[in-house]
């Protein structure tokens, strides 16, 4: 079994996908696996595949991010989990030095420094990453690049994996979950190569989440925002009465896992609301 499971999800494919590739086998640490789910992508990868064992493609019809991660993470053999997007670099020795902090049992999550490159691999500038607490992911002060992440493959289950029903920022609402558990360890060292370009899902780095959702609230009127935030709100007041009461028991903890995941529920609801509010019973409301 292979100490470390890289995981890349591509829906495009390309000279970048083949980058990326070529820096998970430029790695000092040798014991890895690489999983590439080709998520409706038809790029031909045989020519990989027939010379490195340790490459294996995976092939679905387009069905989004977060459902390919999931996937991916579905087959890997080993219990360290490495992601790494498809038009990205990784630096040669981040599976060591990730792999090296995560024998701590204590650590549920390890990223590192990362820095920003164009199209053509030229550094433009540095990253902002951090050290970062769950208290830091609660109030949205979190600073952490997603695909720097190594975590277990059994912390992964255990936490429900990603919420394949939030388009975007996924990443950070399963962190935000597992960040509970454990630690979260920062390598301040850059061991990862975060790229800009024209196809960029988008290209506000770690802070595209924030003002992604922004524009998407901003495209209602405040009547319509009005409504989804107040069920939202009643959403999370209802966990919070679940914890409660289920606290009184003798499964606290595991009452405390369960509102962490209907909080990352709700994160799921709120955009669920914004993009089919106008067509759904609530949205004609507003017409009244």
């Amino acid at each position: 079994m292979s100490e470390v499971s890289v995981i890349v999800p591509s829906f495009r494919g390309g000279k970048f996908l083949r980058e990326a590739i070529a820096s998970v086998r430029a790695q000092s640490l040798m014991d890895w696996e690489l999983i590439i789910v080709l998520d409706g992508c038809d790029e031909d990868l045989s020519d990989i595949e027939g010379v490195d064992s340790r490459v294996r493609v995976i092939r679905q019809d387009r069905r989004g991010v977060s459902i390919a991660r999931n996937v991916g993470i579905s087959h890997a053999r080993s219990d360290l989990i490495a992601l790494l997007d498809d038009d990205d670099r990784m630096l040669p020795n981040r599976l060591v030095a990730q792999s090296r902090e995560m024998r701590d049992e204590r650590v549920a999550i390890c990223h590192t420094q990362y820095r920003y490159i164009d199209g053509e691999g030229n550094v433009l500038r540095p990253g902002d990453a951090k050290a970062t607490t769950y208290i830091e992911f609660l109030r949205n002060e979190s600073k952490i690049l997603s695909a720097t992440a190594m975590f277990r493959k059994r912390t992964f289950q255990e936490m429900g994996g990603y919420n394949s029903l939030i388009p975007f920022g996924e990443g950070q609402d399963f962190f935000q979950r597992v960040s509970r558990e454990g630690e979260v360890r920062f390598i301040p060292e850059v061991l990862y190569e975060y790229r800009q370009h024209e196809s960029n899902v988008w290209l506000g780095g770690a802070s595209g989440y924030e003002e992604t959702a922004g524009s998407c609230a901003n495209t209602f009127s405040p009547l319509e925002r009005e409504k989804t935030s107040s069920l939202c709100e009643q959403f999370v007041t209802d966990c919070q009465r679940f914890l409660h009461v289920a606290s009184r028991g003798s499964y606290e903890r595991r009452a405390a896992r369960a509102l962490n995941i209907a909080s990352g529920a709700s994160s799921a609801l709120c955009f669920c609301l914004l993009f089919s509010l106008r067509s759904s019973p609530l949205g004609r409301l507003t017409e009244s």
